[in-house]
C-alpha cells in the first residue's frame, strides 16, 4: 500500500450520516492510510440530489451553493457514494451555469470522485493490506453504472482484499428501486425490482452485499430484514477499513 500526501475534502451522503455513521469514519480512516490530509466540514449536510430528482429546483440550488462554498474548487472532494457524485460531477455545470466562475465551477465537478475511483486512479493505490475473511457479492449499482460512470475500481480493491471471496454478476443490469421517491410511488413496483436482486445475490450463496452507494445497500437492508433472508449488507469502505485484528 503505497502512502501519498494529498490534502482532500470528504463530502459524506445525507442517508450515511444520519443512518451509517460508522461508515463516514471508514471513508475518513482509509483515506488517512493512504496519507491524505482529510478536511471534513461539520456543517456539511445534503448534496441536493433527491430534491434535484423531485423536482425542487430551489432547495437542490440552495444546497449545491453550500457544498461549493463550503469545499471550494481548489481540492480533490472524495465521496463513498457513486450516486452523490454523480449527480454532482454531471448536474452541476447546468445548475450552476450562471451562479458561479465557469472556470471555477469546472474545476470542482473536476475535483469530485467517487472512492475507489480516488484511491485507484489517483493515488495509484490498488490494493490497501485490508482484510475481510467473507464471502462477498459486490452489486454494481445503476448510479455507479450510469451516473458516475464507474469501471472496475471496486472489483479492483475488493479482489485485492485479503480472505474476501468476491462474487460478481454483470448480467444484473437493473435498479434495485432505491433512487428518489419510486419505491414509494409505486411499492408493488420496487418490491418486485428489489426482489429479483435480492434473490440473484441470494443465490450466489454469499454472506455479505456491498456496493458504492448506501442507499441501494439501506434499501436492500430494509427488505431482507423484513423477509428474514440471511445476508447482511456492508458498504464498500467498511470492507476497505477491515483490519485482520477486527475479526469481522
Amino acid at each position: 500500500m503505497e502512502k501519498s500526501e494529498k490534502n482532500v475534502n470528504v463530502f459524506i451522503p445525507c442517508c450515511m450520516d444520519m443512518f451509517d455513521p460508522g461508515t463516514a469514519g471508514s471513508t475518513i480512516s482509509v483515506l488517512e492510510r493512504l496519507g491524505c490530509n482529510v478536511n471534513y466540514q461539520i456543517d456539511q449536510t445534503c448534496c441536493g440530489r433527491r430534491f434535484y430528482m423531485e423536482g425542487d429546483m430551489n432547495a437542490a440550488r440552495e444546497l449545491g451553493v453550500k457544498l461549493f462554498r463550503e469545499f471550494g474548487p481548489d481540492n480533490p472532494i472524495v465521496i463513498p457514494s457513486a450516486a452523490c457524485a454523480g449527480y454532482i460531477k454531471h448536474n452541476f455545470q447546468n445548475i450552476f451555469e450562471n451562479t458561479f466562475v465557469p472556470g471555477e465551477l469546472t474545476k470542482f465537478t473536476e475535483n469530485i470522485y467517487e472512492l475507489s475511483d480516488f484511491i485507484v486512479n489517483v493515488l495509484h493505490c490498488r490494493n490497501l493490506g485490508n482484510y475481510f475473511n467473507s464471502r462477498v457479492f459486490y452489486f454494481n449499482s445503476c448510479s455507479a453504472r450510469n451516473t458516475y460512470h464507474l469501471h472496475d475500481e471496486p472489483e479492483i480493491l475488493l479482489r485485492n482484499t485479503q480472505g474476501l471471496d468476491l462474487v460478481t454478476d454483470d448480467s444484473i443490469t437493473g435498479c434495485c428501486s432505491a433512487n428518489g421517491t419510486f419505491a414509494e410511488v409505486n411499492p408493488d413496483v420496487s418490491e418486485a425490482m428489489l426482489k429479483n436482486v435480492v434473490d440473484r445475490i441470494y443465490a450466489a450463496s454469499v454472506q455479505y452485499v456491498t456496493s458504492t452507494d448506501i442507499h441501494c445497500l439501506q434499501h436492500i437492508e430494509a427488505y431482507i430484514q423484513a423477509k428474514g433472508i440471511g445476508l447482511e449488507v456492508i458498504h464498500l469502505a467498511d470492507i476497505l477499513n477491515a483490519q485482520k485484528e477486527a475479526n469481522i
